[in-house]
C-alpha cells in the first residue's frame, strides 16, 4: 500500500476536503521525489527519502485530521444554523403556526411556559449556531481551537435536534393542534434538524481523539 493510500485510510472526515489534503500530500512526494532523482538518488530510494521527510504516517494524519474535523463542522454549524434561522417566525412572529390554526395562542399556563422555553432557548441556540459557523470558519484563523470547536459544534446540534422537537411537540399538544400543524413542524423543523444531526455524527467522528502513537509503529 502506498503511502498516500495509507494516509486516507487514516483519516475520517467530509470527502473533498479529505480529497484535497491526499492531492497535497501527493503532490508534495511527488516534487520532493523528482528534486532527489534529479539530485542523482535512484528513483525508489528517492520516494522513501520524500515519504520519511514528509513524516511517519500517523503523525501527518493526525495533523491532516484536526483540519478535517473543523471543515467537518463548519458544514454541521452551517446546517443548524439553516434549521433554526427561520424557527422564531414559527411561533409568535411571522407565521405564528399555532395562532394560525386558532386564531389565538391558547391560555394555559403549560402552553405560555413551552412557548416561552421554545423562544428563549431556541434563541440561544440559534446565536450558538452562528457563533459556531464564525468559530469553525474565520475564527479558527486567529484561534486554533481546532478539534474542540467540532466537539461543541456537534454537541450543540445534537442538543438543539432533541430538545427543539420536544419542545414544539408540547406545544402542538398542548394547543390541540391538527395534523396539518405537525405537517409543518415536521418539514420545516424536524427534517432539518435531522439532516444537521447526520452532519454532527460525522463530525463527531471526524473529532475523534488520535489514539497515541505507538513505538516501534510502521511507517
Amino acid at each position: 500500500m502506498t503511502y498516500v493510500a495509507r494516509l486516507d485510510a487514516a483519516l475520517v472526515g467530509p470527502r473533498r476536503a479529505r480529497r484535497d489534503l491526499l492531492q497535497e500530500a501527493a503532490d508534495h512526494l511527488d516534487d520532493a521525489t523528482e528534486a532527489l532523482v534529479g539530485a542523482g538518488y535512484p528513483e525508489a530510494e528517492a520516494r522513501a527519502r520524500a515519504e520519511a521527510d514528509f513524516g511517519p504516517v500517523d503523525v501527518v494524519a493526525a495533523g491532516y485530521q484536526t483540519t478535517l474535523a473543523v471543515a467537518a463542522s463548519r458544514r454541521t454549524a452551517w446546517l443548524l444554523l439553516a434549521a433554526l434561522i427561520g424557527q422564531p417566525f414559527l411561533w409568535d412572529e411571522g407565521i405564528d403556526l399555532i395562532g394560525l390554526a386558532h386564531g389565538s395562542a391558547p391560555g394555559t399556563r403549560t402552553y405560555a411556559v413551552l412557548n416561552e422555553t421554545i423562544e428563549v432557548v431556541g434563541g440561544l441556540m440559534l446565536l450558538g449556531a452562528v457563533a459556531a459557523v464564525v468559530a469553525a470558519g474565520i475564527g479558527n484563523r486567529w484561534v486554533h481551537a481546532g478539534r474542540r470547536i467540532a466537539r461543541a459544534t456537534a454537541a450543540l446540534t445534537l442538543v438543539a435536534v432533541v430538545f427543539l422537537p420536544l419542545n414544539a411537540a408540547g406545544l402542538l399538544t398542548a394547543s390541540a393542534d391538527g395534523p396539518a400543524v405537525w405537517c409543518v413542524v415536521l418539514v420545516l423543523l424536524v427534517l432539518p434538524l435531522l439532516v444537521a444531526a447526520g452532519s454532527a455524527r460525522h463530525t463527531l467522528a471526524a473529532a475523534a481523539p488520535t489514539p497515541p502513537r505507538t513505538a516501534g509503529r510502521a511507517q
